[in-house]
């Protein structure tokens, strides 16, 4: 199993908000526009906008790839029960309420926005983040986050989100929490999750804090 799973992670600000071409919608699968409308009543309490900080312990969406951000939404509209479905009291009812374009134009939106960049809260404990992320730690047969969120942490389309800069207590709950937030049979994720140790939770978040990020290609 462990030979298996090393094989299977070995393969697997405003000046970023300007006006969108045709080309720009396409490569985006929906249209940013539209989604800043939607963006700025419903989500930008919470998860903020540009020159309006995210909430505490809120993840920021801004350049995340928006195949993903469009699959989270619809995870949190599923029903209960439901293989991709993903429990959230808050996220629920504003998801279900939107229409699948919607989901498309708002992931569109924040697909194609600067990430501000967080800031580690233990700094001493970085170095330790960064060498779990990059190398793992083969004697607990946990791979390295980096074979399938890119050496720099910024993921890989469309299924490997971009960790670069993200709220590092969200991160860190999430990553204590997976399987009974968002575990499932068949995802990776499940399979690595629970070889993460909770005392090195917090060190991968501060470091994946700290790391910058990209604009969406």
């Amino acid at each position: 199993m462990p030979n298996r799973l090393l094989m299977l992670t070995a393969i697997a600000g405003l000046a970023g908000c300007s006006p969108q071409s045709a080309s720009d919608t396409e490569r985006l699968g929906g249209d940013p526009r539209l989604g800043q409308q939607i963006a700025q009543t419903r989500c930008a309490a919470c998860h903020g906008s540009p020159g309006v900080d995210k909430a505490p312990g809120v993840p920021t969406l801004n350049e995340q790839y928006p195949e993903y951000l469009k699959k989270q939404l619809a995870a949190f509209a599923a029903p209960a029960g439901a293989p991709s479905h993903r429990e959230s009291a808050v996220m629920a009812p504003i998801v279900r309420a939107l229409s699948e374009a919607d989901r498309s134009n708002v992931a569109a939106w924040y697909a194609q926005i600067w990430r501000k960049p967080s800031k580690p809260r233990d700094p001493a404990r970085v170095a330790l983040g960064e060498q779990i992320f990059l190398h793992g730690k083969p004697e607990d047969d946990l791979p390295a986050c980096a074979a399938c969120h890119r050496m720099d942490a910024t993921g890989i389309r469309p299924d490997f989100p971009n960790l670069a800069s993200q709220e590092p207590a969200y991160l860190e709950y999430e990553l204590r929490n997976w399987e009974r937030l968002r575990g499932h049979r068949g995802k990776l994720m499940s399979l690595i999750a629970p070889r993460i140790k909770p005392e090195l939770a917090g060190p991968l978040a501060d470091y994946l804090a700290m790391r910058p990020s990209k604009p969406v290609e």
